[in-house]
């Protein structure tokens, strides 16, 4: 039998985030240890100290939908984290501090303007991740 995967998500409500839900879902019993992570984009401008993007999120409302889109967790430990700053380098530390074996995330999440400020997440989470990641279109 393969070895049990720890899996970090993360999850912004998007349609990308949602498939990833579901691919990790599909995984079964090969994904027992979940971390669903849901994370405020923090940006601010240097000289004005306003947000530039990344509004306020409830992302405990998220979280809860991401629980529910998972399903019940029979065969895996599903867990959850919130957390402020820049999606794709917490994701990156979570990831390493969990010692994960995949990161996953949505090829696109749903705020254009971090997007556009910061680039892609899962470009960057490719390039940084210490483990596989999977992007989901």
């Amino acid at each position: 039998m393969d070895e049990a995967l720890t899996i970090v998500i993360g999850y912004d409500g998007s349609d990308a985030a949602r498939r990833a839900l579901g691919r990790v879902r599909d995984l079964g019993e090969r994904a027992s240890k979940v971390l669903v992570v849901a994370v405020a984009t923090d940006l601010h401008s240097a000289g004005l100290g306003s947000p530039l993007a990344g509004g306020p999120i409830d992302t405990q409302r998220l979280l809860d939908e991401a629980l529910d889109l998972l399903g019940p967790p029979e065969r895996m430990a599903v867990d959850v984290r919130t957390a402020v700053g820049d999606p794709a380098v917490v994701l990156v530390e979570i990831a390493r501090d969990v010692a994960a074996d995949l990161l996953v995330v949505g090829r696109q999440g749903g705020d254009f303007v971090a997007r556009t400020l910061l680039g892609s997440v899962a470009q960057r989470a490719v390039q940084q991740a210490p483990c596989d990641v999977l992007v989901v279109a």
